[in-house]
């Protein structure tokens, strides 16, 4: 019996006993199909989903999914299946030429985040989301570039030709040396078998050279009904739409004598395959421990067999995980990062695999590899516990559970992707109602005992494939395959002990203070909300909203922050983040909290910027108290241990130690030296790390955090507000404060973007030459919403713009686009980026047109291109003001620092001008602030 097969035999044995394999296979049930999505499949044998959802509103989405990718391609084929995907933004039937992104551009859908495809191994997927639904003639149009994709590509000659440059960018800026290294390593990895080499990018030589009629023979026998699926989700008339498709999609013929849609096998491998190697540009050293097993076959795909089995990876990927944190956040651990997975084999659907990947401390892989694979066979053998299971399965249940009561603010995209995934691998579609009663049910059955026999069968050295990558350097070789092998033998000849699972019995806050008092409450019109003044100065406000049934979400600001702090201090605040990120509370560590928070969806974000201080993240109403609990310890308690320290430190050397070789990180680099003068706005190296002091950092956050009376609490969701009241009152109001202590911006000019025009340009060896830029336009201009409005949508209109001329018309880039921000508290309030990968040979243009770009925008902007611009925005900003996280942002902006108050950003949208967006434009310009640096691979 093939290995997946008691896989899943055990997960139904989790809850009902399973004596034979005919009985398991009678008593595997289908997964019933959520009720709510209306599944068709026409006489061609193209399928279609579609549903009615209003989250958000007055929108939908729309994707075309096909069985199709570059495992497909002959020899003298790849990279053809990506390069159709690219031809179908480059004229279809009904929209010729670029005419489709420039009309989806008009109604509000934005190239690239609206609209958008991929293609992998074996799927290729387009979509169109978040399109407006107010007007019927707008969800037609985008069922006929669907109809138009699957079926009425011009495939125009010309296009091709001028399509290969733009792929060959995207080669040449999207191919990092880990992809380097694997490629050559595929032909190992995947012996015999097609998927060695069949990567979706293809090869260059085909690239440049295929002819037209190639593509189209391709299209012709892949691209059609029996391999496509579509799906709509949103606010739509199911009906409708459901006539629509059948109207349009229906007139596709089938072909006569299809080709056979092969999904190719994984040979299994009786003894370990080692397959390590080298780039000169790598930075780390990476190694993957890969336990192969068979995918589900087709017959118990969507059963309960499928639905069991994936739970009981996730568990025994949740519990490995956490092991491998706790052993991380050891001085003396021996990798700086770990990592446990299921998954596919990288890259086949017909094989899966159990994976670890591990970085080292050092430059070496032995202690760290071995170190892994000790915690997979310390599981294997002594398995996981009932407490760690326990823990698990309650942050299982608590994740369903906010789904659960989110249900009616479920995102379309979700929906829609789901939906992709059960045309495509057949993945089960219960609907979250179903979901949720089905798994509380099946969980509380499913021992402890089942995840380890599961675990057992998976960790093994046949079928094990072991992956490296290192950087190449002068005298050092990789490791050969005897050599891993022999790390690997070690630890299965030790005697390893079982886990033992410390879990800290004591609360999170050990000794309640007393309680502060309400002592002034406001009402916030303008914002629909409600601000009360706490006796320790501290402010509170509270937004009540329905956006989601099961979320609050917190902002809290003061004004004040790093700026103080002089260069001495530097090393401490570029590490800082670091700490931040993963620090502990009172008498927890981070390890400790991980597992005292389980089942608990809390999150609480720290960042102490230059100018500001804040706190942010979310929870749910039956876990609010735990959520007060962790502010109050985080202003009174926020500790790093020295053990902790210490591995934080390992962990970032061991990803930086090497770094100096890699372009993309050198270039980061140069930016902020050119940008900056401070050395606190630098990208932080391993001496910097080395400097760090706890001490030194612990103080600096104990200062920003010690005046609580500072800050303000903003708090937007479904949440009691008397509850609510009384929580803050005694976890908010009892932090320690200095009333009337406000604290003031300091403003320190190192610490803003240099002033004036400067260019500049240095060299650099590399493996693949790649020129690298950077545009930064930057003035002051004092903040509003409306110029903060200006400023983005100023950057939307070049980017639009640079990618039609430096993209399309060019071929010197595969992506490039300008963002544009205009900051609250920064004296140097508006900046604009265009950083950018570019064919060396083409770097001058490039640069001359973002020049041109600039200069035209600020003399004149075409009233066609604004109102784009405004389509998009208008749906973007209604729904952000339909989310939590919107609403804490914008009042929690308004007490750094108030300007004018909007609450309904569409009528500020609407009333811009092209006048009022030339002219900020030009102000800015005016201010010559022009910096240019560009990076050019050495001859």
């Amino acid at each position: 019996m093939r290995k997946v097969m008691r896989l899943a035999f055990i997960a139904m044995a989790g809850f009902a006993c399973v004596p034979t394999v005919v009985r398991a296979q009678q008593q595997m049930p289908p997964v019933p199909v959520d009720k709510e999505v209306r599944i068709g499949k026409l006489d061609n044998g193209l399928t279609y989903y579609i549903r009615h959802n209003e989250y958000p509103k007055n929108q939908v989405d729309f994707y075309i999914a096909q069985k199709v990718g570059s495992i497909l391609e002959e020899d003298n084929q790849r990279g053809l299946a990506h390069f159709l995907e690219h031809m179908c933004f480059n004229g279809t039937r009904n929209f010729p030429g670029n005419s489709m992104i420039k009309w989806l551009e008009s109604v509000g859908v934005k190239f690239g985040q609206n609209l958008n495809a991929y293609t992998s191994i074996d799927e290729t997927v387009y979509r169109i989301s978040s399109v407006p639904t107010e007007r019927i003639g707008v969800q037609d149009s985008c069922l006929m570039i669907l109809c138009d994709w699957a079926d009425g590509l011009l495939l125009d000659g010309k296009e091709i030709d001028e399509e290969r440059s733009v792929i060959h960018e995207e080669w040449r800026s999207q191919t990092p040396p880990s992809m380097r290294i694997v490629e050559k390593l595929l032909p190992e990895i995947y012996p015999g078998s097609r998927y060695a080499y069949r990567l979706p990018i293809g090869t260059m030589e085909v690239v440049d050279n295929f002819p037209h009629q190639a593509l189209r023979d391709y299209y012709e026998k892949w691209y059609r009904p029996d391999l496509q699926g579509i799906v709509v989700v949103g606010d739509i008339d199911v009906d409708r739409i459901e006539g629509k498709i059948k109207e349009m999609f229906s007139k596709i013929e089938t072909p006569v004598n299809p080709a056979e849609r092969v999904y190719y096998p994984v040979a299994d491998n009786e003894k370990p395959i080692v397959a390590f190697g080298a780039d000169k540009e790598q930075s780390n050293y990476v190694a993957q421990l890969m336990f192969k097993y068979d995918a589900l076959p087709d017959s118990l795909k969507g059963t309960m067999a499928d639905v069991t089995t994936e739970y009981l990876l996730d568990m025994a990927e949740m519990m490995l995980q956490m092991r491998l944190n706790e052993l991380g956040q050891k001085a003396d651990a021996p990798f700086a990062v770990a990592a446990a997975s299921h998954q596919e084999f990288l890259m086949a659907k017909t094989k899966q695999a159990f994976q670890l990947v591990m970085v080292p401390k050092g430059n070496t892989f032995d202690e760290g590899l071995k170190a892994v694979y000790r915690e997979a066979l310390r599981a294997k053998r002594g398995g996981f516990t009932a407490t760690e299971y326990a823990r698990c399965r309650t942050e299982y249940l608590s994740q369903l559970e906010k789904a659960y009561n989110n249900r009616n603010q479920q995102e379309n995209k979700t929906l829609a992707e789901s939906y992709v995934r059960n045309f495509i691998d057949k993945k089960p579609i219960p609907g979250i109602e179903t979901e949720y009663q089905m798994m509380s049910m099946i969980v509380n059955q499913i021992p402890v005992e089942a995840v380890n026999q599961v675990f057992s069968q998976l960790i093994s050295d046949k079928n094990l494939v072991v992956l490296g990558l290192m950087p190449e350097r002068e005298g050092e070789a990789c490791p050969t395959h005897e050599e891993v092998l022999a790390l690997l033998s070690q630890v299965e000849a030790e005697d390893i002990a079982p886990y033992v699972d410390n879990v800290k019995n004591e609360p999170l806050v050990s000794e309640l203070p007393a309680a502060g008092k309400v002592v002034k409450e406001n009402v916030l019109s303008d914002f629909g909300a409600k601000e009360w003044v706490l006796s320790n100065g501290a402010k509170v406000i509270v937004k009540k909203t329905d956006f989601k049934s099961d979320e609050i979400s917190l902002t809290a600001v003061a004004k004040g922050g790093t700026s103080v702090y002089g260069n001495d201090k530097a090393a401490d605040l570029l590490f800082m983040p670091a700490v931040l990120e993963q620090h502990g509370l009172g008498n927890f560590t981070n390890s400790d909290l991980g597992k005292l928070l389980a089942g608990k969806q809390v999150s609480l974000n720290i960042a102490l910027d230059e100018y500001s201080r804040g706190l942010s993240g979310n929870t749910t109403p039956k876990d609010l108290k735990t959520y007060m609990e962790m502010i109050y310890m985080t202003f009174t308690g926020l500790n790093v241990t020295a053990d902790e320290f210490a591995s934080m430190q390992n962990l970032y050397k061991g990803l930086l130690q090497n770094q100096e070789e890699n372009p993309n990180f050198v270039f980061q680099k140069k930016v902020q030296e050119f940008l900056y003068a401070s050395p606190m706005k630098q990208v932080f190296g391993v001496s910097d790390i080395e400097k760090a002091s706890r001490e030194g950092i612990l103080d600096i956050i104990h200062e920003q955090l010690a005046n609580a009376g500072e800050f303000t609490f903003v708090f937007s969701g479904n949440f009691d507000e008397a509850e609510l009241k009384a929580l803050a009152e005694q976890y908010i109001g009892s932090l320690p404060s200095v009333k009337g202590k406000k604290a003031e911006v300091k403003y320190d000019s190192a610490l803003e973007i240099k002033a004036g025009n400067e260019e500049k340009e240095f060299t650099m060896k590399m493996e693949v030459p790649q020129g690298s830029a950077a545009v930064i336009v930057s003035g002051k201009m004092p903040y509003s919403f409306k110029n903060r409005l200006l400023a983005s949508m100023s950057a939307q209109i070049i980017s639009t713009r640079l990618i039609s001329e430096v993209r399309e018309k060019e071929g010197a880039v595969y992506s490039i686009y300008t963002q544009g921000a205009q900051d609250r508290v920064a004296e140097v309030s508006v900046v604009y980026q265009t950083i950018f990968q570019v064919k060396p040979e083409k770097k001058d243009r490039a640069i001359e047109i973002i020049r041109n770009e600039f200069e035209k925008l600020a003399k004149e902007t075409p009233a066609e291109e604004l109102n784009k611009v405004k389509e998009f925005m208008v749906k973007q900003y209604a729904e952000n003001e339909h989310t939590n996280s919107y609403w804490c942002a914008m009042i929690a902006g308004n007490e750094l620092k108030p300007a004018e108050v909007c609450t309904e950003a569409a009528k500020v949208i609407e009333a811009i001008t092209p006048k009022d967006l030339s002219a900020y434009v030009n102000e800015i310009m005016q201010q010559n602030n022009y910096r240019v640096l560009v990076m050019m691979p050495e001859k």
